[in-house]
């Protein structure tokens, strides 16, 4: 299998722009999956799965594998450099480049999440699930299958790190696609084929007859086969360039044989290691922060699901669905494949810790090429806020009007929800970007303190919401004004607590790495400036312009509620009719901004582009190991 392994090994490291794209397609196919749904399943079911089932399953994902993998995917030195391995415990293969003892710890998601499942589920069936849900005969196969696809996600997470560890960061997002296109094909096989299976047997037929139990069924089959698509990607692709035996090794805990020299005696010592210390407790460090944030960025879910009918709930999650439809399906591509930049390019560098300092050959061109990419990233993400903010909040009731019917538009607070999210995501999307940087390259002192920063984000989320809640009971204009969307805005003012303590670490970060690298006058530490990223003022002037238009005019132009209803019983197109002039406004208006944005930033997109199609998202470590291999 050597040449094999090394033409996977040796393979190009993918840019990043190709690794949001990958994620952008496989976002873009879960939103399509989401629009059959919603015109397919009953609200309450619709709610049932967006919110309580994929929270219950975010929860066991997020708690027992995203503090590992994020540091397991570093580019750092790991184990003490006082000590040696044995040559003859050093691990080959796929192993190569990655002591025993670092490796075992990419097992423990699995045992972490197998008894996490069981937990997670059985709390939820017995204590939290909805009485009106143990009705439906086919809920418990259902939570099932929902639990056998976090379990076939964890069962892959180590030979995800390897592959990023490998120079494959693509791996996954090909694997996501992949699994993505069954997810949609089976969910929606499911609800049209089975109603219609009439030789079914007779112990199925009763269940086929509801259609909310074959609903419901569908979308556990749906995620049961996402899971286990993504297992077999990784499998087939490690199976195929490493072999079946080496590929099946990567599950095996092995022990790791180190050799210390005595300080007094200068007598070597051979010790049995398992877990690297320093490696493990890091990990901890970041399982114990990421409930914190799990439950800051879940915060509404855990309201909804909680205080909300099963109905009420699939408005939130409608609109939610659509309000974080930029998140999904841009803003989190981009920020997982940053976070996979941030952790191959650059290490952890404390100034409070003089052990901590960056590699010297990587010095020279990781700054450049993180700090072009940051940048650039911030430049894309204010334009865009800048799109939402002018557009979603005035066209918000047209938008549901058109993508989800008239009973979601017209009869929920769904519209209202939606324009407070154009509000939210912009923060969002900056805080993904900030944040992965910080848990990335953050030392275990600097993690232990936005513990602290996220104590504070939720005290803050916390206060904000009752803030509104008291408001909203005592004041009309306050109710008039907020609505049922004080979740959201208690959501916005923890991210951006959270946000800025990033932002202050990330300028921080490149002012003491600069000095470091002793790069005075090569790198320029203001290309990562809120400054540097903020559009130019024309582009600005023209976006102010377009809101107020937008704002003043389109409340005249919209038909009343009662021809919405009217027109929707007409027809589709007869609806849209109604909405033309609204439609004409909102593409003249677009056509003014995308014109600014073509005039005065072309310049700054075209460097943007460049720096996220530039190569290297790999880890320079482990280049070094397979070039030795």
């Amino acid at each position: 299998m050597a040449s094999a392994h090394n033409g996977a090994s040796g393979a190009a490291p993918a840019s990043a722009f190709t690794l949001i794209l990958l994620q952008v397609s496989a976002r873009a196919l879960t939103f399509v999956l989401n629009q059959l749904l919603v015109r397919l399943v009953s609200p309450s079911i619709f709610g049932l799965a967006n919110i309580q089932l994929e929270l219950l399953l975010s929860t066991i994902l997020f708690l027992s594998r995203d503090g590992f993998r994020t540091i397991l995917i570093r580019n750092e030195p790991v184990g003490s450099s006082s000590e040696s391995t044995e040559d003859a415990g050093k691990p080959t293969g796929p192993r190569g480049g990655i002591p025993n003892s670092v490796h075992n710890i990419t097992l423990m998601p699995i045992p972490i999440g197998f008894v996490l499942t069981v937990a997670a589920c059985t709390a939820y069936v017995r204590y939290i699930s909805p009485d009106a849900m143990h009705a439906v005969p086919t809920f418990h196969v259902s939570i099932a299958l929902y639990a056998l696809g976090a379990l076939s996600e964890l069962a892959y997470e180590p030979l995800l790190i390897r592959a990023v560890r490998l120079g494959h960061p693509a791996l996954r997002v090909k694997a996501e696609g992949a699994a993505v296109f069954v997810k949609v094909i089976s969910t929606i096989a499911a609800i049209l084929v089975l109603p219609r299976w009439s030789t079914a047997p007779l112990l199925l037929q009763r269940y086929l007859v509801d259609e909310r139990a074959v609903a419901l069924l569908a979308f556990g089959l749906g995620q049961a086969s996402f899971g286990l698509t993504m297992l077999a990607v990784h499998l087939s692709f490690f199976v195929k360039h490493y072999g079946v035996q080496d590929t099946f090794d990567l599950y095996i805990p092995r022990a790791e044989h180190i050799t210390r020299t005595e300080i007094t005696s200068k007598q070597k010592q051979t010790m049995t290691v398992w877990f690297d210390r320093t490696t493990l407790s890091l990990c901890a460090t970041m399982s114990q922060q990421g409930i914190l944030k799990h439950c800051l960025t879940e915060a509404d879910k855990f309201a909804v699901a909680r205080y909300a009918t099963l109905e009420d709930q699939g408005g939130y999650a409608l609109a939610s669905n659509y309000g974080s439809l930029v998140a999904r399906i841009l803003f989190q591509p981009v920020e997982e494949t940053s976070r996979i930049v941030f952790s191959s390019e650059l290490t952890a560098l404390d100034p409070d810790d003089a052990v901590s300092q960056l590699p010297a050959t990587s010095k020279p061109v990781a700054l450049e090429r993180v700090g072009g990419m940051l940048s650039g990233l911030f430049r894309l993400h204010l334009l865009l806020a800048c799109l939402l903010t002018t557009f979603g909040s005035p066209l918000s009731t047209a938008f549901l009007y058109i993508m989800a019917g008239p009973r979601w538009a017209l009869e929920t607070s769904a519209p209202a929800i939606l324009a407070a999210y154009t509000f939210y995501l912009p923060i969002m999307g900056i805080n993904g970007v900030v944040e992965g940087f910080v848990q990335s390259v953050a030392s275990q002192r600097q993690v232990k303190r936005y513990s602290r920063v996220l104590l504070a984000a939720s005290g803050v989320f916390v206060g904000a919401l009752a803030g509104v809640n008291a408001g909203v009971g005592r004041s009309e204009a306050m109710r008039s004004l907020v609505g049922k969307t004080g979740l959201v805005w208690a959501n916005a003012v923890s991210a951006a607590v959270r946000a800025g303590w990033c932002w202050l670490f990330l300028g921080s970060y490149f002012r003491l790495a600069a000095a470091s690298a002793d790069r005075n006058g090569v790198f320029d530490v203001s290309a990562v400036t809120l400054r540097a990223a903020v559009p130019s003022r024309p582009t600005l002037a023209a976006f102010a312009l377009v809101s107020a238009v937008l704002r003043l005019v389109v409340p005249s132009l919209m038909p009343s509620h009662a021809e919405l209803l009217l027109g929707s019983t007409g027809g589709r197109l007869q609806a849209l009719r109604l909405l033309l002039p609204t439609l004409a406004l909102a593409a003249t208006c677009l056509g003014v901004v995308l014109g600014a944005i073509v005039l005065f930033e072309r310049n700054a997109l075209v460097r943007a582009l460049r720096s996220l199609g530039r190569r290297g998202v790999q880890s320079g470590k482990d280049g070094e190991t397979r070039k030795t291999q």
